[in-house]
């Protein structure tokens, strides 16, 4: 259950344990997170919360693990600071990671990161940045270096080269100079 998003996005997991056996038993329950939808490199999945409970048999607990923002959060490098990507988290309960008994999964809204640019940011964040975006697509147009941008089955090689490359090819629209200054420009809503 999610009891908070956005900033301090804070998920509430509660299962019910059952002894099963003949003797008093103790469990570590364990709580994983999965991102499969992240733009970076992230383990399958991360242990984020556990609980031990002691019960005697046929006894059940319901066992409520919680958990925070940095549960969700990966390092940013560019921004130098924990974000959370939006998008659908995985949630993974078990006695080990190897003997998972419930999943689900929950959507959080995440961070509101822009990633500062930079002329060696590749294209597809320029593209992807509120101001420099409508900038960039303004300038380069629907036909000529723009059709081959944003075609959607062969774009994506081109908007991973950084901009300033693409500078250089001839009949590019904008000088290295034009994306110095853009640099400037909208380097100031990076947050």
């Amino acid at each position: 259950m999610i009891r908070s998003d956005g900033a301090e996005p804070e998920v509430e997991v509660t299962v019910t344990v059952t002894n099963t056996g003949d003797r008093t038993g103790t469990e570590t329950v364990q709580l994983y997170v999965t991102d499969p939808e992240s733009t970076v490199l992230r383990p399958a999945q991360e242990l984020r919360a556990f609980a031990r409970v002691t019960l005697e048999p046929g006894g059940s607990s319901p066992v409520t693990l919680t958990l925070g923002r940095r549960a969700f959060a990966f390092w940013h490098e560019a921004l130098e600071r924990w974000v959370v990507e939006g998008g659908t988290f995985g949630l993974r309960v078990g006695a080990s990671s190897r003997d998972i008994r419930v999943e689900t999964a929950v959507t959080l809204t995440g961070d509101d990161a822009v990633l500062p640019l930079v002329p060696d940011s590749p294209a597809e964040e320029w593209l992807a940045h509120p101001s420099a975006g409508p900038w960039l697509r303004d300038a380069v147009g629907d036909e000529g270096f723009g059709a081959i941008l944003f075609d959607p089955d062969n774009g994506q090689m081109m908007r991973a080269i950084p901009l300033r490359r693409l500078s250089r090819f001839p009949g590019f629209p904008l000088s290295e100079g034009q994306i110095d200054d853009a640099v400037i420009r909208f380097g100031e809503t990076a947050v």
